[in-house]
Order: structure tokens, then C-alpha cells, then sequence
């Protein structure tokens, strides 16, 4: 995701050309609903999927029932405040969140999607691929930074971006 830059003020127009005829779309499950999900897609073997997982591994497979190119990647903005790291400590401000992302090729079954991305933000949570991802995000963004450029996330046909906090 921190692939494409541009200057401050080229970004404004480069997100509504990337926006262009999207639409929004609300979908609203209820507690039982997501309850229900989760037990049918975790079952008794996959239990420690969570209800994000099952969730974002749904929307994944009927997206891919109707689009002409499937979902292919799944990336996930993921806390890790949690994580037990020198650079996570409870009183430093800041936005404690990185980007993961499953493999480039999600498997086509929902159970499967749902425990790939469940792994990619597990593998996340490690203290020593914590440290490395950041110390090359935060290179990365002050490169494009001292450059005067912003970095722009623009979307792309065969990812689906979530947020699994």
C-alpha cells in the first residue's frame, strides 16, 4: 500500500478520479446474524476465527460471485497496541495501526478465506515483523515526506481493504 505518491495537492483530484461511479452500499446483520455466520464458518474446527474474519471472508466470497475479476488480496488495517513491543508502550500518542495483507491468492472457499485472513493479521501481531514493517513504513513515508509528496492508497479491483479491529 505505499506503492503510489503524489504531491498535496494532486491528491484531491486523484482520489475523486479513483472514486469515479463508485457507489455506496449498506448492509446491516444483526447480533444473531453475525452470531450464525461465525458458527457456520468457524464451526468446531476453526474457532479462533473471529466474527471480523467470517465477516470480511463473506462479503469476499459473494463479491467474487459477481465480479468479473475476483477478490484476490484482502488488507486489513489491524491494531497492535496490544502487542508486547519497546515502541508500543501505553503512554506514547499516536496511531497504533499497520496494514496486512493475506497472500496474493486467497483461496476460493469461504472457511478458507476467513483463516487467511485471520493468519495475515496473527503473523501481524509478532513483535520482530511488527518492528521490520514499521521501520520500512516509516522510511518509506519520510522519504516521500522530504520529497514534499503524500502517499496515496488508491483502490484496486482485486483487493478488498477492511478494517479488523
Amino acid at each position: 500500500h505505499l506503492q503510489h505518491s503524489c504531491s498535496p495537492t494532486e491528491l484531491g483530484a486523484a482520489f475523486l478520479e479513483a472514486n469515479a461511479g463508485v457507489q455506496n452500499f449498506q448492509w446491516r446483520l444483526s447480533s444473531e446474524e453475525l452470531l450464525r455466520l461465525r458458527t457456520i464458518v468457524g464451526g468446531s474446527v476453526h474457532k479462533s476465527l473471529s466474527t471480523q474474519d467470517c465477516l470480511t471472508a463473506y462479503v469476499v466470497a459473494i463479491l467474487n460471485l459477481v465480479q468479473e475479476r475476483p477478490i484476490g488480496i484482502v488488507t486489513n488495517v489491524c491494531n497492535y497496541r496490544r502487542v508486547n513491543a519497546p515502541f508500543t508502550a501505553e503512554n506514547i500518542a499516536g496511531n497504533a495501526f499497520s496494514n496486512v495483507s493475506t497472500t496474493n491468492c486467497l483461496p476460493t472457499d469461504i472457511v478458507g478465506i476467513a483463516s487467511a485472513i485471520h493468519t495475515s493479521i496473527i503473523h501481524t501481531r509478532n513483535a520482530q515483523y511488527l518492528t521490520n514493517w514499521l521501520s520500512a513504513a516509516s522510511d518509506r513515508m519520510l522519504h516521500q515526506a522530504n520529497l514534499g509528496r503524500v502517499f496515496f492508497f488508491s483502490p484496486q479491483d482485486d483487493v478488498l481493504v477492511g478494517n479488523s479491529n
